[in-house]
């Protein structure tokens, strides 16, 4: 019935503009605005009474996801591709970041305006040659979508967080007895003496039968199975293959070149500090002569040798900038006022310093700290870059195009894709079977997760109809559809008579070894020299005083962990172990001695003195997430599926 519907409606232009218009109806009456605000945003959870939202937790996701892109080099692998898993930590992370922030506006921790300037200043992202630039500042918030108030507060915010972190963090301490014993531990070594018993020399001595193989084909079938597999046909629609065939011309490029001069010359700057004192828009001309004597006396400080920086760090009612010593960095035309910028330009010469000056925050002192020349890249040094940008906007804007075009056209002539393919100037192409076994094989296109999840849909495999476009990259997607499939078949004995005799190989030699393993522990609590002792044995490899560390390598991981935890030898001897390694070989093993590293003597001075406490932002680290655990736990969390 649905699909009688779904041909209906395609092959129907007037209900297709009927649901269309419907469907916009409340659009108009209500804005789109109301789909992505206000009450009619779905409430995911509750943190102590405040919401977090649908709207909220999309935006975390995309976040997460992208940054694990890029870790990835802008695909992410199958094992992190799970929507599911990926909301499901984001969602955690906004929980434990709204508790925290309650936690923290609790605590009282704030963020003062000189500390705030402070710290913006000092970000590596807003400075040039080492110099905090306005007109970067500016040029980043823009980019960034954000306006300098909401910046502001975010990072007031997160200033906030972090000093929070940080007290507790760099608070955290051990005492130097507690240091020495995890010292002591960290760097023990332990003496043992093993014997390893080579799986691949046991399976060379094991030959199955003709039956045994048979038989355990017969006993294990319904393991031995080909995965389902499909055959597919598809379109490919990739902005980086458009941007290829445009052709841009060296006129086109130096013309672009021409348009955007300033991103590529960057004109002469001006670093410069002030000595600010604060005079209201309307005071009078008798407030105006007080504030200039203000100013005059610094200056006169300055001419008689004082630095302008100690001047500035005393005398200036900027709080952004009397800490540091007046600087305000590179000044971008009209951030102060065009009073300001007329003083700035009439400075001649590096330390030359301005009479009074005026503007809507105040009356200032300005002093020219250092001419940055004119500077930039010749047209010549930047034409390849400028062609690969206008490529790239060209593709990327018939990308978009065809992409709408593309999705409509595989929707409405369903069961094939050669009208697209023709629309869009694309060629249909075919591939051999692909299954969940080989599809890796098949290049990085069809090896996207969503591929495979596309070809096993019901809809597109049992009944013949295209996919949707499925995104395979940047700017990047495919359209497919399944022309021959085979669900999943049973292997013959022949399909998998190498991995049956492998496998009972690796089955009766590891039985083997098990039991050598058993003889040989017990051998070993009583042996001297297991070297002679083992010594006819051979798919023994008999290792004698091994010294390991805490990080040696000789075996496995957890092999280690498990000698370094053992008790100490006693003189009945030491305790025995037995393990099977990662490839399959047999380990046993006995620990003969375990050795301290020496420790100085303290002198009697350092005997009598108190001690004292050792930072340890490790331990901190652990702390703190003890704390968001518990804090977590004790928060009133109320979740909605």
């Amino acid at each position: 019935m649905l699909l009688d519907l779904r041909e209906t409606v395609r092959n129907s232009k007037p209900i297709k503009y009927t649901l269309i218009t419907l469907i916009c109806i409340p659009f108009v009456l209500f804005g789109i605005g109301s789909y992505f605000s206000g009450g009619n945003v779905p409430t995911i959870a509750k943190v102590n009474g405040e919401e977090i939202t649908q709207v909220q937790l999309d935006g975390a996701v995309q976040q997460q996801r992208s940054r694990l892109a890029q870790m990835f080099g802008g695909r992410l692998p199958e094992g992190f591709a799970d929507d599911a898993a990926l909301r499901e930590q984001a969602l955690e992370q906004l929980v434990t970041q709204r508790v925290l922030e309650e936690t923290v506006a609790e605590q009282g921790f704030a963020v003062g305006d000189a500390t705030l300037g402070k710290a913006i200043r000092e970000l590596p992202a807003f400075q040039v040659e080492e110099r905090f630039d306005s007109e970067t500042y500016q040029t980043q918030l823009r980019a960034s979508g954000l306006s300098v108030a909401a910046f502001e507060q975010s990072f007031r915010d997160d200033t906030a967080l972090n000093q929070f972190r940080t007290g507790i963090i760099d608070t955290s301490f051990t005492l130097p007895n507690e240091a020495e014993r995890l010292d002591k531990l960290a760097r023990q070594t332990r003496t043992v003496d093993a014997v390893r018993f080579d799986l691949e020399a046991a399976k060379e001595g094991v030959e199955p039968s003709e039956e045994e193989i048979t038989a355990y084909f017969e006993e294990n079938r319904e393991n031995y199975v080909f995965p389902p597999r499909a055959k597919i046909e598809y379109i490919e629609l990739d902005s980086a293959a458009l941007a290829d065939a445009v052709d841009v011309t060296d006129e086109e490029a130096r013309a672009r070149y021409t348009e955007n001069e300033s991103t590529y010359m960057r004109p002469e700057q001006r670093e410069v500090s002030h000595i600010m004192v604060e005079l209201d828009a309307g005071a009078g001309d008798g407030e105006l002569a007080e504030k200039r004597t203000v100013l005059d006396a610094a200056a006169e400080r300055v001419a008689g040798g004082e630095a302008f920086a100690d001047v500035a760090g005393e005398v200036s009612e900027d709080i952004g900038s009397s800490g540091m010593g007046g600087s305000l960095g590179i000044i971008a035309e009209g951030s102060i006022g065009a009073e300001f910028d007329a003083a700035v330009s009439a400075l001649a010469s590096e330390g030359d310093i301005s009479e009074p000056v005026r503007s809507d925050s105040g009356l200032h002192l300005i002093r020219l700290d250092k001419i940055i020349p004119e500077s930039g890249k010749p047209f010549d040094e930047v034409r390849e870059e400028i062609i690969a940008a206008m490529r790239a906007e060209q593709a990327d804007r018939e990308y978009f195009e065809l992409n709408a075009e593309l999705a409509e056209l595989v929707f409405d002539e369903s069961t094939t894709l050669q009208p697209a393919a023709d629309a869009a100037g694309l060629e249909v192409q075919s591939s051999d079977w692909l299954d969940a076994d080989s599809i890796v094989e098949a290049g990085p296109v069809l090896s996207t997760p969503a591929v495979l999840d596309a070809i096993n849909d019901p809809d597109i495999r049992e009944d013949g109809n295209n996919s949707d476009l499925i995104e395979v990259g940047p700017r990047h997607v495919i359209a497919l559809r399944v022309t021959e499939s085979e669900d999943e078949r049973p292997k013959t004995l022949e399909d998998v008579r190498e991995q049956l005799v492998d496998e009972i190989k690796s089955e009766r030699a590891g039985e083997q070894l098990d039991a050598l393993a058993e003889a040989a522990e017990a051998t070993l609590s009583t042996s001297v020299d297991p070297a002679i002792d083992f010594a006819d044995e051979s798919l023994a490899e008999v290792l004698v005083g091994e010294v390991l560390d805490r990080q040696s390598g000789l075996f496995d991981g957890p092999v280690i962990a498990g000698i370094f935890a053992l008790a100490r030898p006693t003189d009945g001897g030491g305790p025995t172990g037995m393990a099977t390694l990662g490839d399959g070989d047999r380990l046993v093993y006995i620990l003969r001695a375990v050795e301290d590293p020496s420790v100085d003597e303290p002198s009697p001075a350092e005997v009598d003195e108190p001690a004292t406490p050792l930072a340890d932002p490790r331990l901190g680290g652990v702390e703190f997430q003890a704390l968001l655990g518990s804090l977590r736990e004790q928060a009133k969390v109320d979740l909605n599926p």
